[in-house]
């Protein structure tokens, strides 16, 4: 009997640090985790966390694609070459934006990329002007995930990602009433 107590106490305290941990690992900015912890919430916050989690290019989140509240869709966040390493995408990624902001799509929908590694070729591929780079990279200063929070720059970079024809920041920009 006192082994089986154990057993349950053991597995509810592990329960309690796997949940806390996603809560972090979601309020810190990881589109699959926002995801993951979405799931478990309900009203208004459930619905913020589903909208970030697809503003930052998590498009394998079911949920969060069919709330996706803005018109158009991140139509330039491909999921590609997931047979290749790290390692190749990185080498194929100087002077490509297109990779550049790939290693930040896979690790936005999961792909074992890590989050410095993606943010540092986001933030590359976003000096590189490409559209979509730019938009998830002002939606990180807007929320403050990552990277401290800075409400202008972000706005500026998202208006940026508007001026090169990007649709969904342009969508964006109409929800900040901007």
């Amino acid at each position: 009997m006192k082994i089986i107590l154990f057993f349950l106490i053991y597995i509810t305290h592990i329960s309690i640090n796997f949940a806390n941990d996603l809560k972090k690992m979601a309020l810190d900015g990881d589109p699959v985790s926002m995801c993951k912890y979405a799931q478990e919430l309900h009203g208004e916050e459930k619905n913020k966390l589903f909208k970030h989690s697809y503003l930052l290019g998590n498009i394998s989140c079911k949920e969060a694609a069919d709330r996706n509240e803005f018109a158009t869709s991140h139509d330039l966040v491909i999921i590609e070459d997931t047979e290749k390493t790290v390692k190749q995408i990185k080498a194929e990624a100087n002077n490509d934006s297109n990779k550049q902001f790939l290693l930040w799509t896979l690790y936005a929908n999961g792909y074992d990329v890590s989050k410095l590694t993606a943010f540092t070729w986001l933030k590359v591929a976003a000096e590189n002007k490409h559209p979509a780079a730019l938009m998830i990279l002002g939606t990180l200063y807007c929320f403050g995930y990552i990277i401290p929070e800075d409400k202008d720059k972000g706005v500026q970079l998202i208006q940026e990602s508007a001026d090169l024809q990007y649709p969904l920041a342009k969508d964006f920009l109409k929800q900040l009433n901007i």
